[in-house]
């Protein structure tokens, strides 16, 4: 069975793919998925403030050897 971080890089890795086959560069393929997630969470009932909070907590968590943590789930 699939858990939500392997499908969530499963997708990402064939976007990075499917972006890098049509010349967009990484930065704003990255900067477009950060968007689009925001998007949807908003879609789906949370404020601002929270997904701020999310982001602030995954971006003061990221570790030099590459260990990510998430806040919630």
């Amino acid at each position: 069975m699939t858990n939500a971080y392997k499908l969530a890089k499963a997708h990402l890795d064939a976007g990075i793919a499917e972006a890098a086959a049509e010349n967009i560069d990484l930065n704003a393929y990255g900067q477009a998925l950060v968007w689009k997630l925001v998007e949807v969470y908003k879609q789906n009932g949370r404020d601002a403030k929270d997904i701020q909070s999310e982001i602030a907590f995954l971006i003061d968590n990221i570790d030099d050897d590459g260990t990510y943590y998430v806040s919630r789930n």
